[in-house]
């Protein structure tokens, strides 16, 4: 008989349970709730911040050491404290609610091109850019001008004129076709204000100054040529423009209103009839340019303007298309070096003027009508006007004023007999005087006064023996002899000018022409002053 077993089922109930609370009793992990879990959490990144605390404490209780010591000690620099990840940064200052629109922060584009000009007005460039040394200077040599103004710098119009020059980048471009209102003669004269007050233009202010249906017959552009953006090379585009043939080709392909619309006898002769507005420009003032003028850009402009009687180009550099090869020469291995350019950068001492004087025959077969030309500052190649690379057998003995070899006619006879016939006054000062001390001191040298002998005399005339007495007491205060060496260079350059100037009457004399009128910017006042 099988035997007989019970089971204690009591023993069973809370089997887990009686197991967790034996493992609590043996040292085992206690049971705990989310709220007791986040609250322990919180102590240990409390412990966390006052150990932070204490680190910072410590390091702020460190002396520290002025700026200037810690460089000299070579102290390094303390690092600034890194910023807490994912804290906001929150602006100073900052206007609550959303932020402005970009339309009220963005200035006006006006205000913007206002300032730019304004900076580009009272920049170095403007300041120290050439300019004529006298205003209206061109006007005053031509006669067009009196000498003895009798308006006056207090007159109403010199005062209106030298305001709006000197505040011309208060001008918009909106403004320009308001001065078409303006007399033609005002606007010519506004020109030259600009060029000795105000600061450079561009084509589109040459273009309002001088639009209209009255011809322009004076144009002064001393100081503003190849100044800023009214290149030599803009200039010449805008006076091609002008053509008559150019507003012909203009006209012929305007749309017309209508398909069927008749061409009237008004419209069929309009076209032959439209004339340049520079048509009857006769004097035209380019001098004072910078020294990189462009001498292509020159003789691309003479072409359009070959009626002017009355040039200026005083203080032009020397004529070259090459300027920027002076220093470059071809190097090959079965031929010797060959410069690049047309003149060398030892041209002017070698006296090498071929390119020169090619350039000025070019100039003169363009301006075939000229009878007044300003060269003033330009005497470092006045001596071109009477170069040529052929010498002459026929004439090598006759002799000029100054008593040199007459061996260039052929390049004068060229230019001034052919192409300038009708010339009658040419300037060629060098734009400044020697002081009458540093004259003086010239003249005491017996070696260096040799072949400027009668040069010195003549120039000395101008002032009175009681002035001359009173500099040669003076002329010990010039120790290093500074004075009279610039008289040196004036003299030679003076002398060199005035032989050309002897070459050129005497090829003229002889062909039958009128002598020219010749100005050194020292003899006239002398002259006057008799």
């Amino acid at each position: 008989m099988p035997k007989k077993r019970t089971y204690n089922f009591k023993s069973l109930q809370g089997t887990s349970t009686s197991k967790q609370a034996t493992a609590s009793r043996d040292g085992g992990e206690q049971s705990s709730t989310v709220n007791e879990r986040l609250s322990e959490l919180r102590k240990l990144e409390g412990k966390e911040a006052v150990q932070k605390k204490k680190e910072l404490a410590e390091l702020v209780n460190q002396r520290s050491v002025p700026p200037n010591v810690r460089a000299v000690l070579g102290v390094p620099d303390s690092e600034p404290p890194k910023p807490k990840r994912g804290v906001r940064t929150r602006m100073p200052n900052r206007t609550p609610g959303p932020a402005p629109p970009q339309s009220w922060l963005k200035r006006p584009a006006w205000s913007l091109a206002l300032t730019r000009r304004r900076l580009r007005g009272s920049s170095s460039t403007n300041n120290h850019r050439s300019r004529p040394n006298e205003l209206l200077r061109f006007a005053r040599m031509t006669g067009d001008e009196p000498k003895d103004d009798q308006t006056g710098p207090s007159s109403l119009l010199h005062l209106t004129l030298k305001t709006a020059a000197l505040n011309w980048d208060l001008f918009d471009i909106e403004d320009l076709p308001a001065l078409v209102d303006i007399p033609l003669r005002l606007r010519l004269r506004l020109l030259s204000y600009l060029a000795y007050y105000g600061p450079p233009i561009d084509v589109a202010v040459l273009d309002a100054l001088t639009r209209g249906n009255e011809a322009v017959k004076c144009l002064d552009l001393a100081g503003l040529c190849d100044q800023g953006l009214l290149t030599l090379h803009r200039i010449v585009k805008f006076f091609k423009q002008q053509s008559p043939k150019a507003s012909i080709h203009a006209t012929a392909d305007a749309i017309a209103d209508s398909w069927d619309q008749e061409e009237t006898l008004e419209t069929v002769l309009s076209p032959s009839l439209s004339t340049s507005r520079f048509a009857n420009l006769t004097h035209l003032s380019l001098s004072h340019p910078p020294s990189g003028a462009s001498w292509r850009d020159l003789l691309s402009l003479s072409k359009h303007i070959s009626g002017v009687t009355h040039l200026s180009l005083a203080h032009w550099p020397r004529p070259t298309l090459t300027p920027n090869l002076a220093t470059t020469s071809v190097s090959s291995q079965h031929s010797p070096d060959v410069q690049a350019g047309g003149s060398h950068y030892y041209s002017a001492l070698d006296s090498d003027l071929s390119e020169p004087a090619s350039l000025l025959r070019q100039l003169s077969s363009n301006l075939l009508c000229l009878q007044w030309l300003d060269l003033e500052g330009c005497t470092e190649w006045v001596p071109a006007l009477a170069h040529s690379g052929e010498r002459s057998p026929t004439v090598g003995s006759i002799r000029g004023d100054m008593g040199h070899a007459l061996d260039s006619v052929d390049s004068v006879v060229s230019i001034f007999v052919y192409n300038w016939k009708n010339m009658q006054y040419l300037n060629v000062s060098q734009g400044w005087l020697p002081t009458a001390s540093g004259m003086l001191a010239l003249k005491k040298d017996t070696s260096a006064t040799l072949p400027y002998r009668r040069f010195i005399q003549d120039y000395l005339s101008r002032f009175e023996p009681v002035e001359l007495m009173r500099l040669e007491a003076e002329i010990t205060n010039d120790v290093h002899d500074v004075e009279k060496r610039k008289a040196l260079v004036w003299a030679e350059r003076e002398v060199a000018a005035q032989r050309s100037v002897g070459t050129i009457n005497l090829a003229r004399m002889t062909h039958g022409c009128k002598k020219l009128e010749i100005d050194h910017g020292w003899a006239a006042k002398r002259k006057n002053k008799a």
